[in-house]
């Protein structure tokens, strides 16, 4: 292609990834005080609807001068990217709508104004009338399945993977039915574990450590501020200790602390549980790189094609 399409410079999304029960509700809630970032409930149609663009452009492309998008040699790169630019547009009118029945018309009024009755008042999607808030953060579990979609759409956001100890996550989310969800078996929610974390060491392998971060689960509890410095420093944003309120909430806690180390003691006999701690613990020994690893990259799009395969739109 002749011709350089040209894309918004302003598209710069924040994802969070790894396992669920991670605490990527927490975070992203946490994230969203902060004048220049959206919260955002999770999403999942940000990923359909990458898997579907991926889809879309074979079916463009599948003719080679027969068809709309290869008639002229259109790449899948730029198309990948036009996708973004749109959910990133949706998003933003999202935003405003879900603004408007939060505050009424905090716009003409000049001030937002939060009920102190609301049981979630720590939890603001916007706090001033003035914040910016040009960015979002989606902490959508289901994201590190889509991880290759997810670049091509969105070069350049940024990723935080949130990395928890899998036996912490597997007794988490047996007892998942706390919050009216599907509870797992140890085994798995070890496997779960497994896939989620395996698929965000690669993007991490792939991104390199300017547009992905490593967070310890502990360091929530540990060291909030010191955590939330870094992570402002990562995206090239001003620290705001707004995003300290949030943590006093429990946030879709499962509520197994009590439960966790029997937890523990009845997974050490299965050997899923060893292949999890090993993969912890060769992620823990190894920090974020440059990034560029191709190998890394052709193993997230080929699990990619996998789940494409055999799918058709129309």
């Amino acid at each position: 292609m002749k011709s350089e399409p040209k894309f918004r410079d302003d598209v710069r999304p924040i994802f969070i990834i790894g396992a669920p029960r991670s605490g990527t509700s927490i975070l992203t809630w946490v994230l969203g005080q902060h004048p220049n970032i959206q919260p955002m409930p999770e999403t999942s149609w940000i990923a359909s609807l990458g898997t579907g663009a991926f889809l879309s452009y074979a079916i463009g492309s599948e003719r080679e001068r027969f068809s709309h998008l290869s008639n002229v040699g259109f790449p899948q790169e730029p198309f990948m990217r036009r996708i973004g630019e749109a959910i990133n547009a949706i998003v933003h009118d999202v935003f405003e709508e879900r603004c408007r029945i939060f505050y009424g018309d905090y716009v003409a009024r000049g001030e937002i104004r939060i009920n102190p009755n609301n049981p979630t008042k720590h939890l603001q999607i916007r706090r001033a009338v003035d914040d910016p808030k040009r960015r979002w953060v989606d902490g959508t579990p289901l994201n590190s399945q889509f991880l290759w979609p997810l670049i091509e759409m969105f070069p350049d956001a940024q990723f935080i993977h949130n990395l928890r100890k899998p036996h912490e996550v597997a007794a988490s989310l047996e007892g998942f039915e706390a919050v009216g969800a599907q509870a797992q078996d140890l085994t798995t929610g070890l496997r779960t574990w497994i896939t989620h974390t395996e698929n965000a060491w690669y993007g991490e392998r792939v991104l390199g450590n300017r547009k992905a971060f490593r967070l310890d689960f502990e360091r929530i509890s540990r060291e909030p501020e010191a955590l939330l410095m870094d992570i402002s420093t990562f995206l090239g944003e001003d620290y705001h200790p707004h995003c300290l309120i949030p943590l006093g909430e429990r946030i879709n806690s499962s509520q197994v602390d009590d439960k966790r180390e029997s937890a523990l003691e009845r997974m050490r006999k299965y050997e899923v549980f060893s292949i999890a701690e090993s993969l912890y613990n060769e992620i823990t020994s190894r920090p974020i790189g440059e990034g560029g690893d191709e190998q890394a990259l052709a193993v997230l799009k080929q699990r990619f094609l996998d789940h494409c395969r055999d799918r058709r739109l129309v």
